[in-house]
């Protein structure tokens, strides 16, 4: 492949301390990529590994001219290394993969065959999945049954990293935080069209898996926030192609639909408000309050997300705060918390029922707070950042030092 020509192909792989796993996998991404007969690249983003996988990557890119390495300064977690290796990535079709060999290369013929049906995303689904019965495929099966139900995206395994994207597709979905595993739904939102087929699934050989039993509460807290990130952005109910026209009717929408939201959620404090208010003063003024903060938040909400589709290369001080200081995810820092608080008021109902609903109102609104800052995170996605980029080996043998700095 010449220095000066893109490739067609991207194929684009974060690794997590995987040092024993990526010469292996590269000589398998070769091997199926030299099959297919198109220029290629591969692209290793290094999320901050401990061992010595970025060690490995650099000594086998000296040999391998199709090879790139990204290396982050410190862990940022799966989302953030594909949406860099997604920016990065030069070719018109990007494949994206994990770096632990469970997922197989000699899949990507079959991949790309699919995509050339039409479609502009193709889902890899691990049928016969080779992991941890009750610790990994259980809480996946029920995962991606909610997912499916609350999206309306009909697809068996959203976990799987094996995806073949139509680069000017991909490159439009904004991606932050841990939200890989709705990539499928989250393309609906550019009208993708969407596929799977059936791939296969190895048994993890070297290192360690990543993920265990304690990501369900997460993941169900995830999927409340996607339902409304999909009620605010979404363009169509079907999955046709993008339309200028529709696009442009979205984003004059988006506001007003945060403005429902809102309206809607503040409509119980607002009943319950006034009832209360008859029975103990402080409780129906605190009720009819927070009533007032959910619309308040849901003005302050539509403002950003309108000055974010309107200035490219701005973002607010909020969007700042909810992506880079609630650990890369709103809903995640308040709603553990709120819950808590939730709780909490249950019990104090048992001694206490003229208090008790004050607190739970709280913590709802505080859970609600979580969610709107989602809608600010993923409008501002694409402007800021979560993530350094330390080092770039390109392919074409230079190395960049990259200060990232958040802008």
């Amino acid at each position: 492949m010449k220095a000066t020509q893109k490739p067609y192909l991207s194929i684009v792989v974060p690794v997590y301390n995987e040092e024993d796993n990526v010469k292996p996998l590269y000589e398998k991404i070769r091997t199926a990529c030299e099959e297919v007969g198109k220029s290629f690249e591969v692209l290793f983003v290094d999320d901050g590994s401990h061992d010595n996988t970025f060690e490995v990557l650099s000594e086998l890119r000296d040999l391998e001219p199709n090879l790139a390495v990204i290396r982050f300064q410190k862990n940022a977690g799966q989302t953030s290394a594909m949406a860099a290796g997604f920016e990065y990535a030069q070719g018109e079709i990007i494949i994206s993969m994990d770096g632990d060999l469970q997922n197989d290369p000699a899949d990507i013929p079959k991949l790309l065959e699919k995509l050339d049906d039409g479609y502009d995303l193709v889902c890899g689904w691990r049928r016969e999945r080779h992991d941890k019965f009750w610790s990994r495929r259980v809480p996946s099966v029920i995962a991606n049954w909610i997912i499916a139900i609350v999206t309306g995206v009909a697809i068996h395994d959203n976990g799987c990293s094996l995806k073949a994207y139509r680069s000017e597709m991909i490159k439009r979905v904004p991606l932050y935080g841990e939200m890989h595993r709705f990539i499928p739904a989250m393309s609906t939102v550019v009208g993708a069209r969407i596929s799977e087929i059936v791939v296969t699934h190895h048994p993890r050989q070297f290192g360690t898996s990543k993920y265990g039993l304690g990501r369900v509460w997460k993941v169900f807290l995830d999927i409340l926030a996607f339902k409304l990130l999909l009620s605010i952005f979404s363009q169509s109910k079907n999955h046709n192609s993008i339309d200028t026209s529709q696009e442009s009717i979205a984003k004059q929408n988006i506001k007003y639909n945060i403005y429902r939201i809102s309206a809607f959620l503040s409509l119980p404090f607002l009943v319950s408000g006034f009832i209360f208010y008859n029975i103990s003063n402080i409780i129906g003024i605190s009720l009819l309050s927070i009533f007032a903060s959910l619309l308040g938040i849901g003005i302050i909400t539509g403002t950003t997300v309108s000055k974010a589709h309107r200035e490219a290369a701005d973002f607010s001080t909020l969007a700042r705060f909810f992506i880079i200081q609630c650990s890369r995810r709103p809903i995640r820092y308040f709603g553990p918390f709120c819950s808590l608080i939730v709780l909490i008021g249950s019990i104090v109902f048992l001694l206490s029922p003229d208090i008790a609903p004050f607190i739970i109102s709280l913590g709802f609104l505080g859970f609600c707070i979580g969610l709107f800052g989602e809608v600010i995170s993923y409008a501002n996605a694409k402007k800021v950042n979560d993530y350094k980029v330390e080092i770039f080996l390109n392919t074409r043998n230079e190395v960049f030092n990259i200060e990232n700095i958040i802008q």
